[in-house]
């Protein structure tokens, strides 16, 4: 009987040394082509590959590397997607419709700097701009991000800001939410609005 338990914990060691082999072997496989990806340029899919890296084991050596590449690259992508949105953006009525608004507001427009987006209305009565909200910059965290650079906004709302290349137009869309669960996504019907960039 001790033999056969011997044998038996022997073959369980063996089983679960092998699994351990193989899933490290299949983490660098994933580390080299996250690095490969990264080299091409594409620095959304290789945090996403990153990412993977990391889950896969966490307390390895090359998770650590992995997750501090992670949190490198997303600290770029998000530095270099401000820098593109900073600026003062009038919204473009695309319905056309001001002129009929019973509430007398004759625009909106929002300035971007490096730590808010600053929201402003003009009422045709007015002479100024007057603020009507201020959106501390915060990134969503939601793992299954398009971009890693979704902004979070005070009351849970997740917007993209992206700029079309050809028009110069910024496109601020409604993605979803962060509720207690996690996050939703709005996949159709999303409210988007455009702005063009103010000299």
């Amino acid at each position: 009987m001790k033999k056969y338990l011997s044998n038996l914990l022997l073959f369980m060691s063996i089983q679960i040394w092998s699994q351990d082999a193989i899933r490290n072997q299949y983490q660098k496989e994933n580390f080299e082509s996250a690095k490969n990806t990264l080299k091409n340029g594409n620095y959304t899919v290789a945090i996403r590959e990153l990412l993977l890296v990391y889950d896969m084991n966490t307390k390895s050596e090359i998770a650590q590397i992995a997750i501090k590449k992670v949190d490198s690259l997303k600290s770029t992508i998000r530095n270099n997607k401000i820098n593109r949105l900073l600026g003062s953006w009038k919204w473009i009525s695309k319905d056309g419709n001001w002129a009929i608004r019973e509430d007398g507001l004759g625009g909106k427009m929002i300035t971007i700097n490096t730590d808010e987006i600053l929201f402003f209305e003009l009422y045709r009565n007015s002479k100024k701009w007057e603020l009507v909200k201020r959106e501390k910059i915060k990134f969503s965290e939601n793992p299954e991000s398009y971009s890693f650079t979704e902004f979070l906004y005070s009351n849970k709302e997740i917007w993209d800001y992206s700029i079309d290349e050809n028009s110069g137009e910024l496109k601020a869309y409604y993605i979803g939410e962060k509720t207690e669960e996690g996050f939703s996504e709005l996949v159709c019907g999303n409210p988007v609005f455009y702005y063009f960039k103010l000299q």
